[in-house]
């Protein structure tokens, strides 16, 4: 138990440094996953080594799986920021970009809320579909600078992304994996509750953007496209950004090459007798641009190994247990409270150490809380760590393309993803009846 409580004064010192900027999520993030796996190795008393390679060891944890495994967890999601980042230099070097959001600004007008919303309701329709950080690039390298060209303020453009992420990943069956494998939850009995929680996260949406939306009519647009464009950009360069995204969901194409095919087409249609010098030049921007992604993306897989890690979670299990509601007011005030321990890869996050203690709360069936109930609750907090959580490789990306910050995007939205959150649960309880056993 003392061990459990260390590793989350751990989580939180950390967490509120890197909320308040005293210390860069550069650095706090592989200090956080060190000083876990040092408190979960010697709280677990494993030994310095095994007697043999496959054996737990101190050692095993410390320098085999955070600093080797934990370090190229996210080697995919680097690969899809690095050629995501080299799509978008085609697109706005090559003047794409300019035209796209000339012509979006041209016909929003002085409507660009109501264009807002339109974006924000596709973008949502796209990742009902869509699933991770290549799609996410893929989609905001096309809206988001239609977005900021038509006025609307970096931070608030980069919120709606988020906000459409989010949404349509809780229609997304794809995303549900976990409670399936876990819970042991069929479709048709997770589906119901993610559509009244889904409809709920939708009215949300609608009350940030008109709320935020009144302090938007005084920006204009976002003056990030430096380069002048070349003349008489082609009609049919400006497919270059959507093509990607056509041959994911038409062709059923993998990732990268569709990202391949969209940065070779920007630049055969729009001046290819330079193609070797556009490339070359999109590819050594598009580094450098990603570079601090990339160290992000590190420390974000060294947390992720040391919270996933079997010590850790049989260390935190008997805290989590300890303190788990069985009864329906206490479930909604315990997970509403709390749901903040959804950012940084704390309990109630899924992709950290959320997943063990999803199996822990469950256990076989035997469990304090109903399978439905555990799936509601993980489900509403979730969303604060789809929209909220500075870690999220589609946070890191979409500030650091909109040129703000991991903060500020958290800052902005968790008060209304928080109160969505305690909607949801009252919802759970009372609408889906979640807590019946």
């Amino acid at each position: 138990m003392l061990a459990g409580l260390l590793i989350l004064l751990i989580f939180l010192v950390l967490a509120g440094m890197m909320m308040t900027k005293r210390i860069p999520a550069l650095l706090a993030l592989p200090l956080m996953a060190l000083l876990i796996g040092l408190v979960s190795g010697l709280a677990s008393g494993l030994p310095w080594t095994g007697a043999t390679a496959d054996d737990p060891s101190f050692r095993k944890l410390m320098f085999d799986s955070i600093l080797r495994d934990g370090t190229k967890r996210l080697s995919e999601a680097m690969m899809f920021a690095i050629f995501g980042a080299v799509l978008s230099q085609v697109v706005m070097r090559q003047g794409i970009a300019q035209r796209i959001v000339r012509v979006a600004a041209e016909y929003a007008g002085d409507r660009k809320l109501l264009l807002a919303f339109f974006m924000t309701a596709a973008m949502a329709g796209a990742f009902c579909s869509l699933t991770g950080l290549g799609a996410v690039v893929m989609v905001g390298s096309l809206a988001l600078p239609i977005l900021t060209g038509s006025g609307l303020s970096a931070n608030f453009s980069s919120c709606l992304m988020l906000f459409a992420v989010s949404l349509g990943g809780m229609f997304n069956a794809s995303n549900w994996g976990v409670f399936k494998d876990v819970l042991k939850l069929s479709e048709d009995q997770i589906r119901p509750v993610a559509i009244g929680m889904g409809v709920l996260m939708a009215l949300m949406v609608i009350v940030f953007l008109l709320a935020q939306g009144f302090r938007e009519r005084r920006n204009f647009a976002w003056a990030a496209l430096e380069a002048p464009p070349p003349q008489n950009v082609p009609l049919l360069s400006l497919l270059t950004p959507i093509l990607p995204v056509l041959l994911i969901l038409v062709v059923q194409w993998p990732v990268l090459p569709a990202f391949l095919v969209g940065i070779l087409y920007g630049c055969l249609t729009t001046e290819p007798l330079r193609l070797i010098p556009n490339l070359t030049a999109a590819f050594l921007e598009g580094l450098k641009d990603v570079a601090p992604v990339l160290g992000l993306f590190i420390g974000i897989g060294m947390t992720v190994t040391a919270l996933s890690d079997d010590s850790a979670r049989a260390i935190m299990g008997p805290l989590v247990l300890a303190v788990a509601p069985a009864q329906p007011a206490t479930y909604i005030l315990f997970f509403a409270l709390l749901a903040p321990l959804a950012l940084y890869r704390g309990p109630f996050n899924t992709y950290g150490l959320g997943a063990g203690f999803i199996a822990l709360l469950f256990a076989d069936g035997h469990g304090p809380l109903p399978a439905l109930a555990i799936m509601a609750a993980f489900m509403a907090v979730g969303q604060i760590q789809g929209t909220c959580d500075p870690t999220n490789t589609a946070n890191v990306w979409i500030a650091s393309f909109t040129h703000t910050t991991t903060e500020k995007l958290l800052k902005t939205t968790i008060p209304f993803v928080w109160a969505f959150v305690l909607l949801a649960l009252i919802y759970a309880v009372l609408g889906a009846g979640v807590m019946a056993r």
